[in-house]
């Protein structure tokens, strides 16, 4: 049992026992299914297991800590488990905090759930964040709030992976970018194989360029040539994060893009070696060509040589 939880039970405001309760008669689960996120599993061969946590409400004990477990045990004919049962509790802001207290430490999502539970039963923003923030290890600010309730609007996917790759509610909340649109992001995760600072780069610059543009995040990724690509599975994504920063830079930066395929096109007219392979500044900030090639001998030298006196190199110089 967590220090934390063996704490808040115990203590003076608390009355409860440790007993078994029958799972079938006056039993009922309550709004606290959705906790754990990451479901947990029952196994009625291994007797020591986790104890529920139930709510003695004078008609039925309301099963508020283990549902999943609870409802695994109902389905495998077991009649009874192990639980803590509170007998009083002094508010629901209290019975919050157990809550809190037995499931930590919490993810992202489950505080999310948790802070959605508080909101069913009424709680406002302030008494929420003054109540039980400490409890889910949330600095005590209201605003904080609409943060946690976005990520129960994510599909199940992104919740997911959220929970799967730890990630800070900084982090999480990139989706907010793609808010309208984020079956399209799971495809885009999905079938690109696409890692989560990928993905962000790919909201960020869309949503930048959506805000820079005044257009809507849709119009943008399809203007930018990035709606349709999440569509298609692919094996490989190397070449397709190559074709989408391509696309990104396009739409960043379309002056650079001009500059950079009107070089390429004076490049090939000048007529250089083949076996030469010539490379620049992107950004055009630093001047000049890096030229390299590979002579097997003296001859080969020679003759790469004699071919780049002949190219037609000073409209390259002159542009770059």
């Amino acid at each position: 049992m967590p220090h934390r939880f063996r704490e808040m039970i115990f203590s003076s405001a608390m009355q409860v026992t440790f007993k078994s309760i029958g799972l079938i008669g006056p039993t009922s689960h309550s709004d606290f299914k959705a906790l754990p996120f990451r479901r947990e599993a029952f196994d009625a061969n291994q007797p020591l297991q986790k104890p529920l946590l139930a709510l003695n409400t004078g008609s039925c004990n309301k099963i508020v800590g283990g549902i999943q477990r609870f409802e695994a045990a109902q389905a495998a004919k077991v009649t009874q488990l192990p639980a803590y049962l509170l007998e009083k509790v002094e508010s629901s802001m209290d019975l919050l905090n157990v809550v809190a207290a037995y499931y930590s430490p919490l993810t992202l999502i489950d505080k999310a759930n948790l802070i959605g539970v508080a909101r069913k039963m009424g709680f406002t923003k302030t008494q929420i964040a003054e109540g039980l923030f400490d409890a889910l290890e949330i600095p005590p600010q209201a605003h904080l709030m609409n943060d946690y309730l976005f990520l129960l609007k994510l599909p199940g996917e992104l919740q997911q992976l959220i929970v799967d790759k730890d990630l800070s509610l900084k982090r999480a909340l990139i989706f907010q970018r793609a808010e309208a649109h984020l079956d399209w992001v799971v495809q885009l995760i999905q079938n690109l194989h696409l890692g989560i600072n990928m993905t962000a780069e790919i909201i960020q610059n869309i949503w930048e360029m959506a805000q820079r543009d005044d257009t809507d995040f849709r119009t943008k990724a399809q203007q930018m040539g990035l709606w349709d690509i999440a569509r298609e599975g692919i094996d490989d994504p190397r070449p397709v994060v190559m074709d989408i920063r391509e696309k990104i830079n396009a739409a960043r930066m379309p002056h650079l893009t001009a500059a950079e395929e009107t070089l390429k096109q004076t490049i090939k007219a000048a007529k250089i070696p083949e076996n030469v392979k010539v490379k620049w500044d992107p950004y055009f900030e630093k001047q000049g060509l890096e030229m390299t090639f590979h002579a097997k001998d003296l001859t080969e030298l020679q003759k790469i040589l004699r071919g780049l006196s002949d190219a037609n190199l000073e409209p390259v110089f002159d542009q770059i």
